[in-house]
């Protein structure tokens, strides 16, 4: 076992590396459940598109998207979708576009960024120029070297809020999904309290070896009311 998980960590650094595999076309998608119940509620995606150019930047182009069921706008409706544009030199956010339903809200942002110049919806502000999205973590976090037992401190920006967040590598477990069972490793929030995931928004992500990729195989977001896991059911490339 301690030597199947060497050579794990060793495909994980060495996919670490290089972020052109973000120029190639992918679509990961999931089934949606709610966490504690296992009751499925939807779909959701997480994808890599065509690659383009932003006022002289070269960017990767990432769509995240949630769908619920008619079962799962019942219990807590969900229409999310989200287009964001990353600096293919440093990963950083250059635009967002956003439109999040979720129950009755209904909200629609636009983000773009130059250096440490942010305007959300016609509003200015200032940020750090090492900026990250966060909905582009999920796909870029394998990017970054995190030991296990070992954190990383990242500043995210997100329709206008910004802040930082702190992931902590909490080891391997085994993650059983639609499209199989993996030996993954979880990146989650570090925590001061016993509450692992307690601000809306915040995300833990378990990545597995998938071919050549490091791959999201489980995603669990906190919701206004409960956290729904978003489990790998099929991979489109």
């Amino acid at each position: 076992m301690r030597a199947y998980l060497i050579i794990l960590l060793i495909s994980f650094s060495s996919g670490m590396s290089d972020s052109s595999r973000f120029s190639k076309k992918v679509e990961y998608e999931y089934s949606a459940y709610i966490n504690l119940l296992n009751i499925k509620i939807g779909e959701a995606s997480l994808s890599v598109e065509e690659s383009g150019n932003i006022e002289g930047r070269d960017v990767y182009h990432l769509n995240f998207s949630v769908k619920t069921s008619k079962l799962g706008d019942r219990i807590y409706k969900i229409r999310n979708k989200i287009d964001v544009w990353i600096d293919k030199e440093n990963l950083n956010v250059v635009r967002q576009d956003k439109s999040v339903r979720e129950v009755r809200k209904k909200k629609k942002s636009i983000t773009s960024i130059q250096g440490e110049l942010a305007i959300t919806n016609g509003k200015e502000y200032i940020i750090n120029e090492n900026t990250f999205d966060p909905y582009s973590l999920l796909l870029i976090l394998p990017e970054f070297e995190i030991p296990v037992e070992s954190s990383k401190k990242f500043n995210i920006v997100d329709a206008g809020k910004v802040r930082e967040i702190e992931l902590t590598n909490e080891g391997f477990r085994k993650i059983k999904t639609p499209y199989g069972t993996f030996l993954a490793y979880t990146l989650t929030p570090s925590k001061d309290d016993d509450s692992i995931l307690k601000n809306k928004g915040d995300m833990e992500v378990s990545y597995a070896s998938i071919g050549d990729n490091l791959v999201p195989v489980e995603i669990l977001i906190k919701l206004g009311q409960g956290v729904i896991s978003l489990r790998l059911k099929k991979v489109r490339e």
